[in-house]
């Protein structure tokens, strides 16, 4: 979650927390699994299918200033080499757990730019993504994404089941069991920051 006014940078180490790198593969799936974020949901969803599940990387920082490039470009490489890898044997979807308001040292929306170059990769395969709901939401992350889905509740106390939403819809998807449509608008809102709790 960018500020674009703070004066704390985001390199990469302000994603690393409790270690000295990002966890990636089996050790970002033992880190989530059982965990009530959108990543644990994934994992729950896939054991439940019986899917296999591969977590390229996990990173989160701290709101702060723009993501510095080197930081974006390393985790974002690390998901779409994932995906190229996993393609070849058979991908079916691509699941992620994203805020929706991150600012980079060059993009303006790194999560549309990162959604637009895995529909660049994999241009039919369904991308499902969980949101915060309060996302920055530009074009890009609706034209690139299959089916979204946002945090319903400030303070956020439902970042499993909106990853629950999100993953459950996908699956559904990748059975061709539905054919989401997306349909987005823009309002113009400027919502005061003490009044947007969901129990108001």
């Amino acid at each position: 979650e960018t500020n674009t006014f703070s004066p704390v940078p985001t390199p990469l180490g302000r994603f690393v927390r409790g270690s000295t790198t990002l966890p990636v593969g089996g050790d970002a799936y033992d880190a989530f699994k059982g965990t009530g974020s959108g990543i644990g949901a994934f994992i729950d969803l896939a054991e439940a299918e019986g899917a296999e599940i591969i977590i390229p990387i996990a990173a989160g920082a701290w709101p702060s200033g723009p993501v510095e490039d080197d930081a974006y470009n390393h985790i974002s490489d690390a998901i779409c080499i994932a995906v190229e890898v996993e393609l070849a044997r058979g991908l079916d979807g691509i699941m992620l757990d994203l805020h929706g308001a991150m600012v980079t040292e060059s993009l303006e929306d790194g999560e549309g730019a990162l959604l637009a170059r895995l529909r660049t990769i994999a241009p039919t395969l369904p991308i499902g993504v969980s949101l915060d709901m309060h996302t920055n939401m530009y074009p890009a992350i609706a034209q690139h994404a299959d089916v979204i889905a946002g945090y319903q509740t400030y303070p956020h106390i439902d970042t499993y089941e909106t990853g629950e939403r999100a993953g459950k819809a996908l699956l559904r998807m990748i059975k061709r069991e539905v054919r989401p449509t997306m349909a987005w608008g823009n309002r113009p809102m400027l919502p005061h920051v003490m009044r947007q709790g969901s129990d108001d």
